[in-house]
């Protein structure tokens, strides 16, 4: 029997552990955007940062294995069905997402509002489920939408119970990629943490899109991931006293209750 010991992930990428260019392949699947299916050589390297000749050697080998496909048409790529593959297996065992769910429906019916569930997926929130009420105007991004975690709700409340190395390390990655506007997120960071302390909740008004307003809350879970939430809707609709008086505390009661869900490591 093979013996695996412990590994301290600390180091980052500066350990010998590290796949440099395993990283890299992953880059390349990680720069495709919601709503956004064809990508050139070239768009993919501009938002990775990797030469133009080594995103055609990851491209190729990614199209060999299946997680991307390519056009013989346009030169373009599009993710490919391994990764849909992947994607759904980790969602669908995602167990706190099936408990939640029917909490998460309530809360949306309640105060016609539009509720998500999140995981971290490098600067950003990933959404892995969305609830909405049954009103036609009703906000709400569909699965797999990404939200800036420095800029966010839920993505202040994901820092507010990370492990404390593990906030260090995800701030200094915020920082060297938000440059002059850094000293303004980290404010806003600031003051969404020390509210979470204060109330179980974030808020966040007129964030990183126009007219949107929320409430973010988080739990931790055994092995150190972070499972977010967070509601919201039009900052006209949901004025800050609103989200402060009412709907947050209630939004931080419902996540509170989901807590002993996830003391288990297969949450």
């Amino acid at each position: 029997m093979v013996r695996t010991r412990n590994i301290d992930f600390d180091e980052g990428a500066d350990s010998r552990r590290f796949v440099t260019a395993l990283a890299r392949g992953l880059d390349v699947l990680a720069c495709f955007q919601v709503d956004e299916k064809w990508l050139t050589n070239a768009e993919i390297a501009a938002r990775t940062g990797l030469p133009k000749p080594t995103v055609v050697r990851l491209a190729y080998t990614l199209c060999v294995l299946g997680y991307l496909r390519h056009s013989r048409d346009s030169g373009k790529y599009a993710l490919g069905d391994s990764l849909a593959a992947l994607g759904i297996t980790m969602v669908s065992n995602l167990r706190l997402r099936r408990i939640a769910r029917p909490y998460m429906q309530d809360f949306a019916d309640r105060y016609d509002i539009s509720v998500s569930l999140g995981i971290r997926n490098g600067l950003s929130v990933l959404y892995v489920e969305n609830c909405r009420s049954g009103t036609p105007l009703s906000l709400g991004l569909d699965l797999g939408a990404r939200l800036p975690v420095a800029e966010t709700a839920m993505g202040h409340a994901l820092l507010a119970v990370m492990e404390p190395r593990e906030r260090e390390r995800l701030l200094a990655e915020i920082r060297q990629a938000e440059g002059e506007r850094w000293p303004q997120l980290r404010q806003a960071i600031e003051t969404g943490c020390a509210h979470w302390r204060a109330r179980g909740f974030t808020v966040v008004v007129r964030d990183w899109q126009t007219d949107i307003a929320g409430v973010g809350a988080a739990i931790r879970q055994p092995d150190g991931r972070v499972i977010s939430f967070n509601a919201g809707g039009s900052a006209s609709k949901f004025p800050r006293a609103l989200l402060e008086q009412e709907i947050g505390p209630q939004f931080a009661r419902m996540v509170k209750g989901l807590e002993p869900f996830v003391r288990s490591e297969e949450a």
